[in-house]
């Protein structure tokens, strides 16, 4: 059977689920759920989930190293997108034809990191996480991350389209998200609402998790532009200290300015990628600086709560008059630049 061979192509090779999901259950879904964008021939998916494994993420929300976590993100960006050649490898020796999609930095020509963006709004030409709700591979968390069984929301993501007739897999039923928020409350750019709420359709039906508050909120904190908590007492691994405007509306002009300004330049490594996206990041480039969201989302919710309380008393990453990355510890806001 097709479908259960190219599964275990996938399983075979580390990956924690594997499923698929036919054009058809993505009719009523948002834009970046259509994968005739990148292929008109598409007829169904194959998504699959990598996970990332746990023993780095209290050295990483500790501040301790966040060596550990950018060996895992490079290997892992690489893994994803071998499994997911070799599942096209499969389906194009079984006659058909098949499209592995790039796991993350590659978007929508109207918002390329490779010219100005002028909305708030970042689109990939497939959404992965789309894909992977509709496969059955995860459900959507409350951060709009996907939550697999056994390893919540601490995977990457893969997806190869087909135009092969495979039948598509049972949508999840349970309800992995028990609405902590937490991954609210360790976003340091308030990018993760905590109280409003959006509704997605997949497979017919309603699927909810926050309303994000404009993807280059996340972008930006991401990409290393900023990353110090509201209250000033924590931090992620970046250095920046952009003050984020509560209207998202001025965000791209933010964004533009932080880009083009020479001295953001080992911030913008981040978000610099090659006609392969992320794949064309070397590992010396490789430098996350948050994930909070996901990285928390690793556990029972004891555990979310500890790493919480870990990240919240880890302190702030500064530089020192030599350029090295030094944590200060603060109890009270302090005067930013």
């Amino acid at each position: 059977m097709l479908e259960t061979s190219i599964k275990s192509i996938a399983l075979a090779r580390g990956a924690i689920r594997a499923g698929i999901a036919r054009r058809e259950a993505f009719l009523d879904s948002p834009l970046s759920a259509d994968m005739t964008y990148l292929e008109p021939w598409a007829a169904a998916v194959v998504s699959f989930a990598l996970p990332l494994g746990t023993n780095w993420i209290e050295d990483y929300l500790g501040k301790v190293t966040r060596m550990g976590f950018k060996r895992v993100q490079f290997e892992a960006y690489q893994k994803i997108y071998q499994i997911g050649s070799a599942i096209e490898a499969g389906l194009k020796e079984s006659g058909f034809r098949a499209h592995n999609i790039i796991p993350n930095g590659i978007y929508r020509p109207d918002h390329s990191f490779l010219k100005e963006i002028s909305d708030m709004d970042v689109k990939p030409p497939v959404s992965l996480r789309y894909m992977a709700v509709g496969a059955g591979v995860g459900v959507f968390g409350w951060s709009g991350n996907v939550l697999v069984p056994g390893v919540w929301a601490n995977v990457y993501l893969g997806a190869v389209l087909t135009d092969a007739p495979l039948a598509q897999d049972p949508m999840l039923a349970e309800k992995l998200c028990d609405d902590c928020r937490i991954c609210a409350k360790v976003c340091p750019t308030e990018f993760i609402d905590e109280t409003e709420k959006v509704s997605v359709v997949i497979g017919g039906r309603e699927h909810l998790h926050n309303e994000k508050r404009g993807d280059l909120r996340c972008v930006i904190g991401c990409g290393g532009y900023t990353g110090l908590s509201k209250d000033g007492t924590w931090s992620s691994w970046s250095t920046g200290r952009t003050r984020l405007s509560d209207n998202s509306s001025e965000l791209p002009s933010l964004h533009a300015r932080l880009r083009n300004d020479p001295a953001n330049r080992a911030a913008k490594l981040n978000q610099t990628f090659g006609s392969k996206g992320i794949l064309d990041r070397s590992f010396e480039d490789t430098n996350p600086t948050c994930c909070n969201c996901m990285i928390v989302c690793s556990g029972p919710r004891e555990h979310r709560k500890s790493l919480m309380k870990l990240l919240h008393g880890s302190g702030v990453v500064e530089r020192d008059s030599s350029g090295s990355e030094i944590v200060v510890r603060r109890t009270t806001c302090e005067s930013e630049d």
